[in-house]
């Protein structure tokens, strides 16, 4: 909700609003943050089923991998981004980086573990390294651990996010996001961003990225403890190097018009590692692919545009 109701309205459309709720019934609005009754699944899709396209804002696994699908495959209204199965892929860490390492992308050393198998994994690693949830959003349980008393702790950290846990080196270094966007046939990346991590906030953990109020998300984190700059100063051969690796993920991850990733540049070897792939863009001016744009004195409502109907032209008969 805090995302959708500040999405643009690019020229020659009207949004409507599908508002799904926990308890599995929907509303439809025509304006947010204004909510209108509650719908079984049936009347919600009496009232959208002849939309044109349908762009997700949801980012919990069931809005980013069965809702997309129910909208593209059942309903046959073209999702913009990427389909359900990719982004379910997205959301397996240990598989994303897999796919990318096939590609031929680095990717930090790592292994997928099971809380059971804790007490024998701690005796391989060699630390420092980084313990997260394989299947957690926005550096939820995510610790950067230094030593053996450390990685238990983490462990448990990341427990209650799920079973399956992600350990991996840790790579010193600047931390640079960047996206790139297809449209027309052709791929375009726009400026990237840079986060300031430092000796005192080597990783950027939940509360870098959101800022929340009593469990409720009010906005991004304000970024005092990691700073970002957009555009970020990038040589020519690093952008050149980051550009042709996220056409790789992009295309071995089968993504659609826009994919996002988060690098490591190592201190040492200089080489450019991919840590996390995001699918998420809400069309705002406060998303970080807007933010991007915006530095290349791009107008949002016509990228939007371009990207909507990039969408619209894979809707089949009905």
């Amino acid at each position: 909700m805090l995302y959708a109701k500040e999405v643009v309205k690019p020229p020659g459309f009207d949004l409507l609003f599908a508002i799904a709720h926990p308890d599995s019934t929907w509303s439809v609005s025509e304006k947010l943050p204004r909510v209108s009754k509650k719908l079984s699944f049936e009347e919600m899709i009496s009232q959208v089923r002849e939309a044109d396209i349908a762009v997700p804002h949801m980012f919990c696994h069931k809005g980013l991998t069965s809702i997309r699908i129910i909208f593209e495959d059942i309903l046959n209204i073209p999702v913009v981004g990427s389909p359900g199965h990719t982004a379910a892929i997205s959301q397996d860490k240990f598989l994303t980086k897999t796919i990318c390492e096939n590609a031929g992308i680095l990717v930090p050393n790592g292994q997928l573990i099971k809380i059971s198998d804790q007490n024998d994994t701690a005796q391989m690693l060699d630390f420092p390294v980084i313990v997260k949830p394989n299947s957690a959003d926005n550096s939820d349980g995510l610790s950067l651990v230094q030593d053996k008393k450390e990685y238990q702790t983490a462990l448990e950290k990341c427990a209650q996010f799920g079973n399956e846990i992600l350990v991996e080196t840790y790579i010193p270094g600047r931390e640079i996001r960047a996206a790139i966007l297809y449209m027309d046939g052709k791929f375009i990346v726009p400026s990237f961003i840079e986060y300031g991590v430092n000796e005192k906030r080597p990783i950027r953990y939940a509360e870098d990225k959101l800022k929340f109020d009593d469990g409720q998300l009010i906005s991004q984190s304000d970024k005092k403890m990691v700073p970002s700059v957009c555009p970020a100063k990038i040589n020519k051969d690093l952008k050149n190097e980051l550009t042709k690796i996220m056409k790789k993920a992009h295309l071995a991850l089968h993504c659609r018009d826009f994919s996002m990733y988060d690098f490591r540049i190592h201190d040492k070897t200089n080489k450019p590692y991919i840590l996390e792939t995001g699918l998420f863009w809400s069309f705002s001016k406060t998303s970080m692919i807007s933010k991007m744009l915006a530095s290349d004195n791009q107008d949002l409502k016509t990228i939007t545009q371009r990207i909507w109907l990039n969408a619209y032209s894979r809707r089949s008969e009905r």
